[in-house]
């Protein structure tokens, strides 16, 4: 296990999941935390403001949309303004334009403080409220020093001309291509492609953990060339799978049931062969039981999880029948009555922090290389 102090946060539509991974302690004991995600926090916040028939300001680095793309809406309909930076807006749609058109007023950084002086309600934007999350460890009494820091994030890929649900699966499909290996998916700060703006806003945000300002915000923007300390950035997928897998486990299916996202992935020979992937509020336990089987079989097109509303399905080749089935997620109890071959994962005894634990799991490869 990883002999440096490592910060693991999985950032999920529901929940951010917490984890210090500390040298020579037992994975069981560490200190772990399963908070509301920062996009249900945004939304609260919008609430609280549409409440208060408060102008909203909202600043910040892009971050993942959902519960806080709601609010918005909501606050807009009951007819109060809503100012945002350019970073921020893009939480929203990849394509400014249209968040405009949802009555979304856009302003520089320079004016977010007279719009403040002026009464505004301020919100700030990100996947991670780093001073507010060491402000709590501090108060309970844990060291916030870490060697490095690791973060996941479903990230469908910045496309404001096309859907970035095409996009997201484009990518798959082209690094499914390559057969790579599943560490591969775990991006070094300066590593994350350009089009991944989240991971990279979320990366840049960690790198505050030792006073470095990240600069790989936006495409087009470069990223900081960091040698130490390290921060690395993923998937939501490939964390939960890296997790769930047993360490001397590297052939297996996962099925993750998150509360926005279901994702299915194949890994073979420690290479992922295999994604499928639908929105979790759109199935039920049958239908998502027969799509995996379809999946697994190579018969479930992607065009079909498309046109249904989900991302999609890409398969790199056949699947073996005997390949162990982990499911994990907290919408796991969806196929609770399945009779697939299927093993509930809780690693170390944990299952909301399966992510994280691949995190770590995957920042000792990165670090190893």
């Amino acid at each position: 296990m990883n002999t440096e102090r490592i910060l693991a946060i999985d950032v999920g539509a529901g929940t951010s999941d917490i984890l210090i991974h500390t040298p020579g302690q037992r994975e069981e004991n560490s200190v772990k935390m399963v908070v509301p995600s920062r996009t249900v926090i945004v939304a609260n916040r919008i609430r609280i403001a549409t409440e208060q028939a408060a102008t909203v300001v909202f600043h910040g680095p892009t971050m993942g949309g959902g519960a806080c793309t709601a609010a918005m809406r909501e606050h807009i309909a009951a007819g109060h303004a809503f100012l945002a930076t350019e970073r921020a807006a893009l939480s929203f749609a990849d394509d400014l334009d249209q968040v405009t058109a949802s009555g979304v007023r856009l302003i520089r950084d320079i004016e977010v403080h007279e719009a403040l002086h002026a009464g505004g309600f301020e919100i700030r934007a990100g996947d991670v409220d780093l001073q507010g999350l060491l402000l709590s460890l501090t108060r309970l009494g844990v060291d916030t020093v870490f060697d490095g820091a690791a973060i996941a994030a479903q990230d469908h890929g910045f496309d404001p001309a096309g859907s970035n649900r095409v996009l997201r699966f484009a990518l798959w499909e082209k690094a499914l291509a390559r057969c790579p290996r599943m560490e591969e998916f775990f991006y070094l700060a300066d590593e994350i492609p350009e089009e991944l703006t989240r991971l990279r806003s979320a990366a840049a945000t960690l790198e505050g953990l030792w006073g470095i300002r990240g600069t790989g915000l936006q495409p087009g923007i470069p990223a900081l060339d960091l040698t130490t300390p390290p921060v690395i950035a993923a998937d939501t997928g490939p964390a939960a799978l890296f997790g769930a897998l047993p360490e001397d486990c590297e052939d297996a299916v996962l099925v993750n049931v998150g509360n926005a996202h279901t994702m299915c992935a194949v890994a073979i020979d420690g290479c992922l062969t295999g994604v499928f992937e639908h929105h979790t509020g759109s199935l039920d336990g049958a239908t998502l039981d027969a799509l995996i089987r379809r999946f697994l079989a190579g018969e479930l097109p992607g065009d079909e999880v498309l046109a249904d509303g989900g991302h999609g399905a890409v398969l790199a080749g056949p699947v073996p029948h005997d390949l162990p089935i982990f499911v994990t997620g907290p919408c796991r109890e969806m196929l609770a009555l399945t009779t697939l071959p299927v093993t509930f994962a809780a690693p170390h005894g944990d299952m909301m922090l399966t992510g994280a634990f691949g995190l770590v799991r995957a920042y000792e490869r990165r670090m190893a290389e």
